[in-house]
């Protein structure tokens, strides 16, 4: 099945916030080309977090209204083109509570800014220069901001305070980042790969 062919199943199946689970693909390639609407249910399997059932609620960055770890367990909080034009941001809209488990999945690019191709992956840019990629605070369960390449595949537990999400972003200089002027990036790791997105599964 090809990944094309995995969006347009992705997109019929989704119906009333329910995931519906898919036939298995590469998880390396999904992540690279996910639809906006964050990661497919191919994915999710093969990370362990069940697809069936879960309640998926979109966070835009820019308006906190809409409370996503309120809802009742599971939940899916998707955040399409999180923040990276500074060090870090927190998320209000996505709120942990004790004791609750927290897996991650991310993919998509980030326009950095400069001369050139200089669109590169939000997870694992390459060249790797200890720059350019998104980070990720859970509270109690990261010691600070990770890098979200790292969060990846692991479930974390929320620490006894609970808390807000926090994502970052790691740059030299944040006034031309964003996600305007869309280019095939560095070495090409960023042709026909969509903008940055973020999920969030908490149960």
């Amino acid at each position: 099945m090809t990944i094309r062919n995995l969006f347009k199943l992705k997109a019929a199946v989704v119906l009333g916030g329910v995931l519906a689970t898919l036939a298995m693909t590469s998880p390396t390639a999904f992540a690279a080309s996910a639809p906006p609407g964050g990661a497919g249910p191919a994915v999710m399997a093969k990370a362990g977090i069940p697809a069936a059932g879960i309640k998926v609620v979109r966070i835009n960055p820019n308006d906190q209204t809409v409370a996503c770890g309120m809802q009742a367990l599971p939940v899916e909080c998707q955040i399409i083109e999180p923040t990276v034009t500074q060090q870090s941001t927190v998320y209000p809209g996505v709120v942990f509570s004790p004791g609750e488990h927290v897996s991650v999945l991310a993919g998509g690019c980030v326009q950095t800014g400069g001369h050139g191709l200089t669109w590169k992956r939000y997870v694992n840019p390459t060249p790797d220069v200890g720059l350019y990629h998104g980070t990720i605070f859970i509270p109690g369960a990261t010691s600070g901001l990770i890098p979200v390449q790292n969060a990846i595949g692991g479930q974390y537990t929320v620490g006894i305070n609970g808390g807000t999400l926090q994502l970052g972003y790691v740059d030299d200089g944040y006034s031309d980042n964003g996600y305007y002027a869309h280019d095939n990036g560095t070495s090409d790791q960023c042709k026909n790969v969509e903008n940055a997105w973020i999920d969030i599964f908490i149960s």
